[in-house]
């Protein structure tokens, strides 16, 4: 999957694609799950490489999903060594259908490019939801301090795409 946001362009390859939609069928008991999203961003593209599942101790819930943090560095650290890729973003499912940030998913992504530790300029997020006919849908987001962008893509045109304003609470 490939798109354009602006001024970059988002890549996913389509092994890590694959494997977000069997993971994301875990939804269909009506708990979100999700995992980290392991690749490069430059000025010019964002790569997505790899993607984790949510881990043995994971929190799955109606409305969030909490990742294993042990697994999610696990992961990190292997990737690293295999192809220098880095923590970009997360996926998760809304098994609502609702392919846009929550008001949750915005604080935490907020949380996260605030943080000064992660150096985050931007953050990828992929939401994937189920439709009536059992099947994958999702859109990946772009986010920065600012707004919440869905990203265009050849196989991801979806008639609910707007921009998100990026609200931190407090």
């Amino acid at each position: 999957m490939k798109g354009t946001a602006g001024e970059f362009d988002l890549q996913i390859l389509p092994e890590v694609l694959s494997f977000i939609e069997g993971e994301a069928l875990r939804s269909r008991d009506g708990l979100e799950t999700g995992g980290i999203l392991l690749g490069t961003d430059d000025t010019q593209a964002i790569v997505v490489r790899h993607a984790g599942g949510p881990g043995p101790k994971a929190r799955r819930e109606t409305h969030r999903f909490l990742r294993d943090l042990v697994h999610a560095q696990e992961l990190a650290d292997q990737v690293w060594k295999e192809d220098r890729s880095q923590w970009i973003g997360e996926w998760h499912t809304h098994p609502s259908g609702d392919l846009t940030p929550s008001q949750f998913d915005l604080e935490n992504y907020f949380k996260h490019l605030l943080d000064p530790e992660l150096g985050f300029s931007r953050f990828v997020s992929i939401i994937i939801g189920l439709t009536p006919k059992g099947e994958v849908a999702s859109i990946p987001w772009v986010i920065n301090r600012e707004s919440a962008q869905p990203v265009p893509t050849a196989n991801a045109d979806h008639p609910n795409r707007h921009s998100v304003a990026l609200r931190p609470n407090g």
